[in-house]
């Protein structure tokens, strides 16, 4: 139903109208939004068309945790008339695939609690992370790219900080 593919540079103004449109104009004020310096992912920034419109986009950024860095997914943007319809599932699955056999362990997620795990996240919440920021812990979750990564972690706590370019 959906094309995902790589997200090119033409593509830029039309998923910030996106974005602007799901997320609002106070976005950039997300706690998250610290966390997304530098450029996002590139072999792992992709769209979702239907027929040649735009109707999502998902984006990666490394992120420390610790001393690992790791990936951020996000911002996960669909339009709003098509919530509910495999978009975002079709992203999600196809960006965490693109990302597996990466260099990063793990990818953390700033999103609803209810709608990770059904890719496999986990909450973050026991993993005593600091976050740049306010944020509800059950938002925090972590899929493991690698398997035992969670398990391997050292005890916490966790600055989750951008990579230093």
């Amino acid at each position: 139903m959906y094309r995902i593919s790589l997200q090119k540079a033409e593509d830029a103004a039309t998923i910030e109208r996106l974005m602007a449109k799901v997320f609002g104009p106070e976005r950039h004020a997300r706690s998250v939004w610290q966390l997304r310096q530098g450029p996002a992912i590139e072999s792992l920034c992709i769209v979702a068309k239907d027929g040649d419109e735009i109707v999502g986009s998902l984006r990666f950024w490394e992120v420390r945790l610790g001393s690992q860095d790791i990936l951020l997914l996000g911002p996960l943007a669909v339009l709003p008339s098509l919530r509910g319809k495999g978009c975002g599932k079709a992203l999600v699955e196809d960006g965490l695939r693109r990302a597996t056999g990466g260099p990063w362990p793990l990818v953390l997620v700033s999103g609803e609690a209810d709608y990770y795990p059904r890719f496999g996240f986990v909450p973050a919440r026991d993993y005593d992370l600091k976050w740049p920021g306010f944020i509800e812990s059950e938002r925090l979750q972590f899929y493991e790219l690698m398997p035992g990564a969670l398990t391997n972690l050292p005890p916490g706590p966790f600055v989750v900080a951008p990579v230093a370019e």
